[in-house]
C-alpha cells in the first residue's frame, strides 16, 4: 500500500504522516517507511518542491506499506477516516526477504 499527502497534512493536531505511522504500528503492521518527496504536485496541479529559493515547505509524503492483503483492506476504513484529501494505492506485490546471517 502506498499512501501519498502533504507535509503539511494534519489528524488531531499531529503531522498526518506520523499519525498513520502511529496508527499502523498501533494495529500490529509489520512496518512502514515515510518518504518526503523533493518535488511534486497532485490533484489541484500546485507544484511543491525543496529549492533554496523556495520558501514552500509542504512537500509531497509517500508512506509505503508492506502487509498481507486482508489487513491492509481491515485498515482502509481507519486510514481514510484519517485523511482529509490524499491518495491511496494498492499494489500487488511479490517479497523476497534478504538475510545475511553469519555463518
Amino acid at each position: 500500500m502506498r499512501i501519498f499527502v502533504d507535509e503539511d497534512d494534519r489528524f488531531e493536531g499531529k503531522p498526518l504522516y506520523m499519525a498513520i505511522v502511529d496508527a499502523l504500528k498501533a494495529a500490529g503492521f509489520t512496518g512502514a517507511t515515510v518518504l518526503k518527496g523533493i518535488e511534486g504536485y497532485g490533484l489541484h496541479k500546485t507544484v511543491h518542491a525543496a529549492r533554496t529559493f523556495d520558501l514552500s515547505t509542504n512537500l509531497p509524503i509517500l508512506i509505503e506499506v508492506i502487509e498481507e492483503e486482508a489487513r491492509v483492506e481491515a485498515f482502509l476504513p481507519q486510514l481514510q477516516s484519517m485523511i482529509a484529501g490524499g491518495l491511496i494505492t494498492l499494489e500487488n506485490i511479490e517479497l523476497l526477504r534478504v538475510s545475511r546471517r553469519p555463518s
